[in-house]
């Protein structure tokens, strides 16, 4: 299928469905990219794949660019479908076609491309913890902190070959990283806080109380998430 003129497919690569139990006003996680996707260009489409549950692209070129997201899912634990996955998304940085990870995409795409993820020591990473831009990175500056929601237990471990680091913390070294057209990122540009305190009542019994309540109540008046949101959308376009 061809996108009309001027129109850029975006092929999101669904790795989860939101929780049956998770309530909120969001249909679908394709529906949250949608949102991250939406801007009054309107030229960027999202076109949704449950690869988790065997949908898949026919080619690397069925879209114009494609993202990869998270997952309750771990790389390190190999599903099945990581594999097939992964390949693809070898297929799509060898052709320099615009390719963004959040979260386990971020891992993902590292572990495809030569890198190594793993369980953080620390535990559950909750909230928007202390993160600092190494690189200018969506309207944040080197030295600037960078603020966004967060919920995971893996990170990158070792680095895939060439990437950038742009932005790092003391708990996750590498939060945010670019090479050629591919981006990742650690963080949840897609959240909202609605999002983020539905899907917090849902942690919890894994988390601990003690985690959740910490991550809320450290959540900042405001936060970058629409900053990231217009630099993916950017790094999406020609």
């Amino acid at each position: 299928m061809t996108a009309p003129s001027g129109i850029q497919r975006v092929g999101v690569l669904l790795c989860d469905d939101l929780h049956e139990e998770l309530a909120t006003r969001w249909s679908s996680y394709l529906a949250l990219f949608e949102d991250l996707l939406a801007d009054p260009r309107q030229d960027l489409e999202a076109v949704g794949y449950r690869v988790h549950a065997g949908e898949w692209p026919d080619a690397c070129d069925d879209a114009d660019g494609w993202l990869v997201t998270g997952s309750r899912a771990s790389v390190h634990e190999h599903p099945e479908w990581v594999a097939p996955l992964q390949s693809l998304v070898r297929g799509i940085d060898a052709r320099g076609i615009p390719l963004i990870g959040v979260c386990f995409g971020h891992q993902l795409i590292h572990s495809a491309l030569g890198g190594r993820t793993e369980r953080s020591q620390l535990g559950w990473h909750l909230g928007a913890y202390p993160v600092r831009c190494e690189q200018t990175f969506s309207a944040r500056e080197p030295g600037e902190p960078l603020s966004l929601l967060a919920v995971h237990q893996d990170q990158v471990t070792e680095p895939a070959p060439g990437f950038e680091r742009l932005a790092t913390s003391d708990q996750c070294p590498w939060y945010a990283s670019r090479r050629g057209r591919t981006l990742t990122i650690q963080g949840h540009p897609e959240f909202d806080r609605e999002f983020f305190h539905a899907l917090m009542q849902r942690v919890r019994a894994k988390a601990g109380d003690e985690a959740v309540e910490a991550a809320l109540a450290g959540l900042p008046a405001k936060d970058h998430t629409p900053q990231v949101r217009a630099y993916m959308r950017d790094w999406l376009r020609p």
